[in-house]
């Protein structure tokens, strides 16, 4: 029975697949979901792969066997990938082990170090690793690695630490946070008490009771290392699995290339659910049906509604954390909005610059030495295209991530409570699948036929593109925050005030309003902040491949065409246009957006630390920090008020009416006593 589900859900994976490689046919002939042409394109496929006979690879229009060309690129990738993977993984598990026994201050530096590292672009993140290697190249004569692929030769030290750091510092705070859970429990403070030792106790008992949330966790780690892995093979230039993508798109090509990468991952995290994961459901199961969803007190749950969110946002907003982060977002999307509405002309041009004497000293691109920030290549300043182009990236990553959370939450309501069981395991597996197909492929599939301008020019208007982007930046999402909250639900179901309400008749609207959103409230800020940074990270990653926001323009002048252009001026079109900028020495071309994207995602992580710190205070969970400031201010308030030592001469004693008429009563019975 196992081994058949199990193969049920490979195949409900294989036809999400399809599905995928399939879709661009929704575009064509310049039209939006063109029905018959996805249809007559599905069946072709279909065709395609029970006839081997049509599995070819078209390598500059040679036909060529599609899985013999396939495997080498295929084999490096997955190198890369596997050794970057298991590095990562064993780095973050020894400093997590050694962080466990650092002081308070300790842990809390190394935190803040790997939230700024966190923040790091991997795009940077690789350019950074090849800059420094020519640096030490250049200072020793010594070529201690190779940074790029020539040719048929092929990188792998930088690649694989590439991969290894983002995955490293995420899975170093998820055990790290796992293991300070469960140092908290019961039997671990039974284990003290006996007076074992915190290294016994932590590798005896703690480590095998996370063994099971790091290895579902790591399932989301690999998600986003796999969109990695294609902007890492660019950069290094690497003949990997990325380069045949973008040789062949081919329907045929794309399904069997998602097959070659779905397949291993699937078989590691299923087969162990299945197969090696006796109980593999997290929690058991509870009777989900509900009673009527709008009970006799339903028109009592809206009236306070307005109170309640303003009393949550001032809450928050007493935050040190959030407010700092909030500030920074908010100010930077209003410079941007107020910068559009007054300058004119928005993005000013400097073709060439002459000094006082009349004689020309720069011409475009000029550095920064003569134009702030410098210009690009056309002669467009830098820093006007920032301003610009902030209002589309934090307005639209705001908008992106806040309608997967909203339509995420909303549609996990039916989905936890109203679908059988059966329906759920199903849903729930068939989404399980995208955790191992790259998102960056998929929205180059779906994007890439909309937002490259063909040859005649665009059909349709920005505001199209953009509404197009964001629907399916948001949809490609939506199931995974569904069945993310969709489970959490379930979770708190299962705790016996809930049980108790249902017993006393509550019904559905009662229980989403007064216990499942006090208890969710935290985690919808937690996933708004993650899906923002996310959504920040597709668009560096769609913008590499020059799929800019809005639209890209592209010259088809075949003598001197000018390089690929965002119609927004949006930051991930400065990253794309100018991805190669560093190898030539002009660093301001993509420096300042890398680092304003950087500013970005450590702002939103401030805020979502302030959301956890509100919400941990609320359920009483000690929070560790340096509190520096309020520890000084202690500290010289006590010394303020310290009293002074008294001397002795300084007491005054005296005696009370009450100690008085005491004292008469022992000398009355004292007397009695001696003349008895």
């Amino acid at each position: 029975m196992r081994l058949l589900k199990f193969a049920g859900y490979y195949l409900l994976g294989l036809i999400g697949i399809l599905v995928i490689s399939t879709s661009p046919a929704l575009f064509r002939e310049r039209s939006y979901f063109n029905v018959s042409a996805f249809v007559s394109e599905f069946q072709t496929l279909l065709t395609q792969i029970t006839q081997p006979s049509e599995w070819v690879y078209l390598f500059k229009g040679t036909p060529e066997p599609l899985l013999p060309y396939l495997w080498e690129p295929y084999q490096y990738s997955m190198t890369i990938f596997f050794v970057g993977i298991i590095l990562g993984f064993v780095l973050a598990f020894v400093l997590a082990i050694g962080t466990a026994f650092l002081p308070k201050w300790a842990r809390i530096i190394v935190g803040r170090i790997l939230n700024v590292l966190e923040a790091v672009p991997d795009l940077l993140l690789a350019f950074c690793l090849q800059l420094f290697i020519v640096w030490l190249y250049k200072q020793t004569n010594i070529l201690f690695f190779q940074f790029a692929s020539i040719g048929q030769e092929k990188v792998y030290v930088l690649p694989i630490i590439a991969i290894a750091v983002l995955p490293m510092v995420t899975m170093y705070k998820i055990i790290l946070m796992l293991i300070d859970e469960e140092m908290t429990t019961s039997y671990v403070q039974m284990a003290k008490s006996k007076g074992m030792e915190k290294f016994f106790i932590l590798n005896v008992h703690v480590l095998r009771n996370i063994v099971k949330s790091v290895f579902y966790h790591s399932k989301v780690i690999l998600w986003g290392s796999l969109s990695s892995l294609l902007i890492i093979e660019y950069i290094f230039n690497m003949n990997g699995i990325t380069t045949a993508f973008q040789q062949d798109p081919r329907p045929i090509v794309t399904s069997v290339i998602l097959f070659m990468l779905f397949t291993p991952f699937f078989l590691l995290y299923q087969g162990t659910e299945s197969f090696i994961f006796k109980d593999n459901k997290v929690a058991k199961e509870t009777q989900m049906k509900m009673n009527s969803f709008i009970g006799s007190s339903a028109a009592k749950l809206g009236g306070n509604w307005v109170k309640h969110m303003l009393s949550e946002l001032g809450a928050h907003f007493k935050n040190v954390k959030f407010l700092a982060g909030f500030f920074v977002i908010f100010g930077m999307l209003a410079v941007s909005v107020v910068y559009t509405l007054t300058a004119d002309p928005l993005v000013d041009k400097f073709f060439h610059i002459n000094n006082e004497e009349g004689r020309l000293v720069s011409a475009a691109p000029h550095s920064p030495e003569y134009v702030f920030l410098g210009t690009d290549e056309l002669g467009y300043s830098i820093f006007d295209q920032l301003l610009v182009g902030a209002k589309y990236t934090i307005l639209f990553a705001l908008a992106i991530a806040f309608l997967r959370m909203i339509i995420g939450f909303v549609l996990a309501i039916p989905f936890a409570f109203f679908l059988p069981e059966k329906i759920q395991r199903g849903i729930e597996k068939f989404v399980d699948g995208m955790h191992y197909l790259p998102m960056t492929i998929i929205a180059l599939l779906l994007l890439s036929p909309v937002l490259t301008m063909p040859p005649g020019g665009f059909t349709t208007t920005e505001t199209e593109r953009v509404l197009f982007q964001g629907v399916i930046l948001t949809l490609l999402a939506v199931p995974l925050v569904i069945t993310l909250f969709g489970n959490e639900m379930k979770l708190i179901m299962q705790e016996e005030y809930v049980v108790s309400t249902k017993v006393l008749g509550g019904s559905s609207l009662h229980l989403l309003w007064k216990h499942l959103l006090p208890h969710l409230s935290s985690r919808m800020g937690v996933v708004f902040g993650q899906q923002f940074i996310q959504t920040l990270l597709i668009f560096i990653h769609l913008g590499v491949f020059n799929i800019f926001f809005g639209g890209t323009k592209v010259s088809y002048d075949p003598m001197m065409p000018d390089p690929p252009q965002s119609t927004t001026y949006e930051w991930s079109g400065l990253i794309g246009s100018s991805k190669d900028s560093l190898m030539t020495g002009r660093w301001w071309f993509i420096i300042p957006a890398l680092v304003c994207f950087m500013i970005l995602i450590l702002a939103m992580q401030l805020v979502i630390q302030g959301i956890k710190e509100v919400q941990h205070k609320r359920v009483g969970v000690p929070i560790e920090g340096l509190n520096w400031s309020k520890r000084l201010f202690k500290k010289k308030e006590k010394a303020r008020y310290s009293p002074r030592n008294p001397s002795k001469e300084a007491f005054v004693f005296t005696k009370s009416d009450h100690s008085k008429q005491e004292d008469q009563r022992h000398s009355f019975y004292s007397e009695r006593r001696r003349g008895g």
